[in-house]
């Protein structure tokens, strides 16, 4: 029985079109059954029935004609209980409905199962005999089953425009997939394929060893040129620590890594290519294989290299190529070369069929404020090159040859978010005040770039400064005086504002390639400051590097991330402690300790916050982390990521308790997750009492502008309405009702 299932299920998968899918299904599914007909009906949200799509057993000619309300009938009523129906005599059911067009009056007895996919009904199957009987337990069994891998199957075809019929016209796409930066784009679509690939090359010997040690020298050339000319083409956008992301690229190619290792192979008898496509199968294995999301991306960069050596081995040269118009450009794997060898001002967008929000490309995305959709793995990638595509790279959603009344929405949203920003511009560098003259202090979230995300002034510091994005762009752990020249560039960046450093932060969805961490739920594992108080040899490099670092500029404030326990954040700060002492002897001077903070992340350290307040001189809520674990969501995997809403009551009680406890305790505090860049979820937090909001610097105009439009008692009005309600997608209403009343509706985004 198991092999008739997967025979049907493969065989409808591997259709190309929808009337040959179901027809072998009714047919197939008739025959295994051993019964007289089998039909399937799916849903038309639109026209609000089901549709007759496929039949063997009824009138052939009502297949594509016949509906049935979702109301009415036997198939209505499958539908409505969202479970099967067993009728021995089905024309004496109240529910029967009699269609004489699909001419089945001999048929009694009836078998319906809904096709569900993620709750929601994609259609009914069913079979139908002459005899009055109860179908049987396993007949019932067989078709529930067959229903339940078709769902899937239905879904993901249906989504991927596989599922039209002969003679159907391109319908509009609409898919869900994970949000990589945010940001909307509109534009044709250009498919990246590879010219050259791994798996096309067969392993051979050579004849001659200097000849294919030359042609191995001259490819490492080429390419070392060529990606020294992507670096200088992104150059013109982003700092030198986003650039850092190339050297990651040449390091590869030195002795100690794939190009010693192609090398050696050559010395063994193998030419250039072969030895290239073992070593980097090789390599990409291990990588692929391990269960950390940041090294498995690496994976990724490893083929990019190794494909780009392989095309310059065939000979190939390579010249940047010119485009006249924008695009959006979709790819199997979107690779940070891929994205570097397009010039800003012609990629509109990023389509990434695989990947993460780990990969070099979607920080580099983020870097350049590039909206991105990673993860799309329904996308149709053979019909999507010349096609128009929009994508939303708030929501994750995308869509392909959009509807006209898409294309006019998108278009109203751009042109609005045009006009407003011409309106944040002119609030950006005035001092961040409430309608009634309440000051908030805006700061921002910086780690890749920070020079570049200040550029354009607006802020009153940095509440964030991710110190682990240097780590995580080299091949081994950075010096003291190499990161003490970081951390000194951004301290001097911002004179006489604060910049709250947090320590290092790897683990979960963060790993350094030459520090594994491999465990089987990172998130809960060994990260943050759990894993540094483990290692104190790099925790304390770090502090001094910081320590050293403020000694001419006195702006910095350290923050230590993860933390569960009073245990851990007496630690760290006694290790601090050490430092500062020992530097100071060190160097002969004396100089004021920094003070120091905790990210309230762990929902434990939300009852703990008495204690934090006796030995800590501020907190920081990481919203994102926090909401992460309060709900169980892993918002980068898509089959969940819609349960990921900073707006559940969960959330917003948790954020005002934070406020009212920090209050009480005389506790310092502000908040560095996304929520505080939203300008909805601002006046949330403006309401419960946070006067420091910490986001990405392209957020600070528009919250400045929309905090300046209200004043406290509607602050208060709004979080009241949201704190009585009970769910997100109500809350979000309410809010959105009031932001209209208050004259910001032009900041309510459609959808999420």
């Amino acid at each position: 029985m198991l092999h008739t299932l997967r025979t049907i299920v493969q065989g409808v998968n591997q259709s190309e079109h929808l009337d040959d899918a179901l027809k072998l299904l009714v047919t197939q599914t008739k025959h295994a059954m051993e019964t007289q007909c089998c039909s399937v009906y799916l849903s038309d949200a639109e026209a609000g029935h089901f549709l007759l799509m496929a039949t063997d057993g009824l009138a052939e000619q009502s297949a594509g004609s016949a509906a049935i309300g979702f109301t009415e009938g036997l198939i209505g009523l499958v539908g409505e209980r969202e479970e099967p129906i067993n009728i021995a005599n089905a024309h004496q059911h109240p529910r029967f409905k009699y269609m004489p067009e699909v001419e089945e009056e001999a048929l009694q007895a009836f078998l319906g199962t809904p096709i569900i996919h993620q709750g929601k009904v994609l259609g009914v199957l069913t079979i139908q005999q002459a005899e009055q009987r109860q179908f049987s337990e396993q007949e019932e069994s067989f078709l529930v089953t067959l229903s339940a891998q078709l769902a899937a199957v239905l879904a993901v075809a249906k989504a991927r425009g596989q599922l039209q019929t002969r003679y159907s016209e391109p319908q509009m796409l609409v898919l869900n997939a994970v949000a990589g930066a945010p940001g909307i784009a509109s534009a044709k679509a250009w498919v990246e394929r590879v010219a050259v690939s791994l798996d096309d090359i067969s392993i051979v010997q050579h004849n001659d060893l200097n000849v294919e040690l030359d042609r191995w020298e001259q490819a490492i050339q080429k390419t070392r040129d060529y990606i020294e000319r992507l670096a200088a083409r992104m150059g013109e956008h982003l700092e030198q620590d986003a650039l850092a992301i190339f050297d990651v690229y040449q390091h590869l190619l030195d002795d100690a890594s794939i190009g010693g290792a192609v090398e050696t192979h050559i010395r063994k008898g193998l030419n250039a290519q072969s030895a290239l496509v073992e070593v980097a199968k090789d390599y990409i294995a291990q990588f692929a294989a391990m269960e950390d999301a940041y090294l498995k991306e690496r994976a990724t960069d490893i083929r990019d290299v190794s494909q780009r050596l392989l095309y310059f081995l065939q000979q190939g040269t390579s010249e940047l190529q010119e485009w006249n118009e924008a695009i959006i450009l979709v790819a199997e794997e979107v690779t940070a070369s891929m994205l570097a060898s397009i010039p800003r001002s012609k990629l509109s967008g990023i389509i990434s069929i695989r990947g993460s929000s780990n990969s070099h490309a979607a920080i580099l995305a983020r870097a350049l404020g590039i909206p991105a959709i990673l993860g799309a793995s329904e996308l149709p990638l053979k019909r999507s090159h010349g096609e128009h595509f929009i994508i939303d790279g708030y929501t994750g959603r995308l869509y392909m040859t959009p509807s006209n009344a898409v294309v006019e929405e998108y278009g109203r949203l751009l042109k609005k978010e045009s006009e407003l920003q011409a309106q944040f511009d002119k609030t950006l560098h005035l001092p961040a005040a409430m309608a009634d003259g309440r000051r908030i202090c805006m700061m921002i979230n910086a780690g890749l770039a920070a020079d570049s995300e200040h550029y354009g002034g607006g802020a009153d510091g940095v509440g964030l400064y991710r110190t682990e994005i240097p780590f995580m762009i080299q091949d081994k752990f950075p010096s003291e005086d190499a990161q003490c020249q970081i951390y000194k560039s951004v301290l001097e960046g911002f004179p006489e504002q604060p910049v709250t450093m947090r320590t290092l932060d790897v683990g979960g969805d963060k790993a350094l390639p030459y520090f594994p961490i491999r465990e089987e739920n990172p998130f809960l594992g060994w990260r943050g400051i759990r894993m540094t108080l483990d290692h104190p040899e790099i925790f304390l490099v770090q502090i001094r590097a910081m320590l050293k670092a403020n000694i001419e500029t006195q702006n910095l404030k350290i923050m230590f991330p993860m933390v569960t326990e009073i245990r851990e954040l007496q630690q760290a700060k006694r290790l601090v402690l050490k430092a500062h002492s020992e530097l100071q002897e060190e160097l002969g001077m004396h100089f004021p300790l920094p003070q120091m903070g905790v990210m309230i992340e762990v929902p434990a350290l939300l009852y703990q916050l008495r204690a934090v307040a006796d030995i800590a001189d501020f907190i920081s809520v990481g919203s994102n982390d926090l909401t992460q674990y309060l709900l169980a969501v892993d918002r980068n995997n898509s089959r969940v990521a819609s349960l990921y809403d900073e707006l559940n009551p969960a959330v917003l009680n948790a954020l005002n308790h934070i406020a009212q406890e920090c209050r009480q305790y005389e506790l310092e505090f502000s908040i560095c997750g996304e929520l505080a860049g939203d300008p909805l979820g601002a006046i949330l937090l403006v309401a419960m009492g946070y006067e420091h909001l910490s986001m990405n610097a392209a957020n600070i105009g528009r919250v400045k502008w929309a905090i300046g439009k209200v004043s406290q008692a509607q602050c208060d009005h709004m979080l009241q309405k949201a704190l009585n309600l009970s769910c997100p997608d109500t809350i979000r209403r309410q809010l959105h009702v009031d932001m209209d009343a208050f004259g910001l509706g032009s900041l309510v985004r459609t959808g999420r």
